[in-house]
C-alpha cells in the first residue's frame, strides 16, 4: 500500500484517518463491498457440521506421525560420556599440580 499509516488504519479506529485519507477511504469502501458480495452470494451456504472431524481424520490419514529418531539422544549420551571422561582425567593432575603450587607459595 502507498499510504504508511495504514497498519495504524488496521489496528484502531479507521473512520477517522478515512475521513481524510483518499487511498484509505476508497480502499475501506472496496473492503466493505467484498464482504457485502460475499456475504450476500453465500447467505444460505453453511458448512455440514462433520466438516470440521472429517478434515481432522484426513489429515490424520496424509499425514501419520513419525516415531522421532534415537539418534541424537544417543548422540547426546556419548558426547556426555565422553565430557565426564575428560574431566575424571584432567581434573586429578591439576590438582596436584595446583596443591603443589600452593604448597611452594606458603
Amino acid at each position: 500500500m502507498a499510504c504508511p499509516e495504514l497498519e495504524e488504519l488496521l489496528n484502531e479506529s479507521s473512520e477517522g484517518h478515512a475521513a481524510h485519507c483518499e487511498e484509505c477511504h476508497a480502499l475501506l469502501a472496496a473492503w466493505a463491498e467484498v464482504d457485502e458480495r460475499f456475504d450476500a452470494a453465500f447467505a444460505g451456504i453453511c458448512a455440514p457440521k462433520d466438516l470440521a472431524s472429517a478434515v481432522h481424520d484426513r489429515i490424520a490419514r496424509e499425514l501419520p506421525v513419525r516415531v522421532p529418531s534415537l539418534l541424537p539422544e544417543i548422540l547426546d549420551l556419548i558426547g556426555w560420556a565422553a565430557v565426564l571422561a575428560l574431566t575424571a582425567i584432567v581434573v586429578p593432575r591439576f590438582t596436584s599440580l595446583i596443591t603443589s603450587i600452593l604448597a611452594g607459595l606458603g
